[in-house]
Parts: C-alpha cells; structure tokens; sequence
C-alpha cells in the first residue's frame, strides 16, 4: 500500500485514526508493518491491510477465496482483448455506475467486494486511485493482479464494518457482492457514510426470482455448502465443469436440443455462448456462496431513498441495480 491512502483509512472498529507503524517500506511504498489506533492494531501483510479474515477460519469466505485466485483474469479487460469477451466488464461498469466519463481526474473510488479486482483495473483505466475491499483471501489474487501499483489499495475487511473513512471518497460501488452478506442493507449504509457530500453510489444485487434465487440453485448451493469442509472446492468444481461442457455439447445438436431442456432444470448453469471457461466460472459462482439473497428494484430503491440520496435512478443492466448522487 502507498502511504498516501492512509488518509482514507479509520479503525473500522472504534473509527479512529490510524497511523503506520514498524513498517518495510520500498519508497513510500509500505510492504508489511502495521496501522495503529489508539485502540486497535492491524497488521499489513503483502502491502494489503488486514482488517479481518487475515488467520481467520472462515466457512463464509473461502469459497470466494478459492474461486478468485484460481480464476484470477480470466474477467479482466486486458486478459481478454482479442477474445470474445472484450470490453465486458466497462462495459458493465459503465453502465451499473452510469459513470461514463473516461477520466476520474484522480478521485478516490472504493470497489465493495473487489475480489481479484476486475473493476479496479477499469477505475484505473479512467485515471482514477482504485481502492478495493474484500474480505477473503481473493486480496492475494488483487495483490498479484497490482504488484507494486501506487494507485491502487486492496484492504482485507468486513464490508459489513467499513475501514474506509467517512465522506473521503468520491465514489463508491458494489457489483454481484452485497446479497453474499449476513446484512446487504448494512453494508449499503457503510457505503453511504463512506461517500462525499455530491458524490456518486452504485449498488448491483441478484434480483428476486432470477436464476441465482432459483429453488434448484439454492439446493445446490446448501448441498455444496455442507461439503465443503470435508471435499472442498472439488464437488462444485467437477459440477460446474461436467454440466456446462456436456450441456453446451447436447444444445448444439438440434436432435437432443428439445429433449434435454427439461433436464436443465435440474442442472442448472449459466450459459455464456462467447466463452466457455465464463461459463463455468459463473456456475461455480452461483453453487457455491453460503449466503445468497435476492432483492427487488422497488427494495434497492428504496435503500437509497432512505439515505435521502438525490438522482436515483435504475442502471441499465440486469438484476436490481441502482445508481444515484449523495
């Protein structure tokens, strides 16, 4: 971490000021050490402070943990230029942030479960310093992905428990992430109190009744939950790879085509038709997190309405996505 995202930095427990101490520094560049409060101390491994989930034994996250490191680019923009997906994640950016501009003139913008950091690499692109939060181990995929970036901070925390500094930053996101906590209301609130008076907030969640709400998903999903501690990543892994590819196969054959769409019901994946290895990522995604809620637009909405947020408006993308100015 670069020193100067210091001042974005509290003691999410107490809301203190937090200082660096016994720090290994490349310039002013901070590789391992620690942030103190008065009350609390932190330590900084790998240039990424550990708020929580450092050490911890944590069934919530390490799902998450697995699937971002072994998937580490395969969603970056400049991993696939040339391929099928190019330019998705702007893209989608673009659109669930409503955010066009293609320069952020610097501002500080907080990506709300980064993960390996797809969205911080697009943030980045538009001039802007990319601070991403997570709280499993997908900080040592983000790490690797930003070796050494002084404009970029990827902080390991509870995003139910913000370390991020009351109205420091300009802009402030969370795509695919809050219906995977105990809370997702919470952790909306903490994005709020995070952002600049008259800056902006954009929040994307599964919507109710879609596919990741779907009643043989969850199944799944419980199934999978429960095995994990004795199997591991394997049975959902070895699910999300045998139904994709065999079913990608069948529905290419205009014979099996009619007759197998029955069965998906039992199976179900997400089909990607541009790229395969998507596909699987994002069926593993769906089976596997241990807390997954579906929300309406009119919910959502109202989240912001409650803060008073002014310019609330829907995004122009899938599931409940909602965008607006603090």
């Amino acid at each position: 971490m670069h020193k100067k995202f210091v001042k974005y930095l509290i003691d999410p427990k107490t809301g203190e000021d937090l200082v660096i101490e016994s720090s290994v520094a490349v310039g002013d560049t901070i590789t391992s050490g620690f942030l103190v409060s008065k009350s609390n101390r932190y330590p900084i491994v790998r240039g990424v402070p550990r708020f929580s989930g450092y050490m911890d034994n944590n069934n919530y996250t390490k799902s998450f943990g697995w699937q971002w490191n072994k998937w580490a680019k395969i969603q970056f923009d400049s991993y696939n230029v040339g391929k099928p997906m190019q330019g998705y994640t702007k893209l989608m950016w673009d659109k669930i942030t409503h955010i066009s501009t293609t320069d952020l003139n610097g501002g500080a913008i907080v990506d709300i479960g980064c993960g390996p950091g797809r969205f911080l690499e697009t943030i980045l692109e538009k001039n802007g310093l990319a601070i991403g939060i997570d709280m499993s181990d997908a900080v040592e995929a983000a790490i690797d992905n930003f070796p050494n970036n002084p404009n970029v901070l990827i902080c390991q925390a509870d995003i139910l428990h913000s370390p991020i500094r009351t109205e420091s930053v300009d802009g402030i996101f969370s795509i695919g992430v809050l219906h995977h906590t105990s809370n997702p209301k919470k952790g909306f609130d903490e994005m709020v109190r995070a952002v600049k008076p008259d800056g902006w907030i954009s929040v994307s969640v599964y919507s109710t009744g879609g596919y990741y709400d779907n009643f043989i998903v969850n199944i799944y999903r419980k199934i999978f939950k429960r095995m994990w501690p004795i199997f591991g990543h394997y049975p959902p892994l070895i699910y999300s790879y045998l139904v994709v590819y065999v079913s990608r196969v069948l529905l290419s054959i205009p014979i099996f085509r009619t007759l197998i769409r029955p069965f998906l019901s039992f199976f179900p994946f997400i089909n990607i038709k541009k790229d395969i290895g998507w596909s699987v990522l994002n069926t593993f995604d769906s089976i596997t997190p241990s807390n997954q809620s579906g929300h309406t637009l009119y919910e959502v909405f109202n989240w912001f309405k409650k803060e008073k947020l002014r310019e609330i408006e829907p995004s122009n993308w899938a599931g409940a996505s909602v965008h607006a100015i603090k």
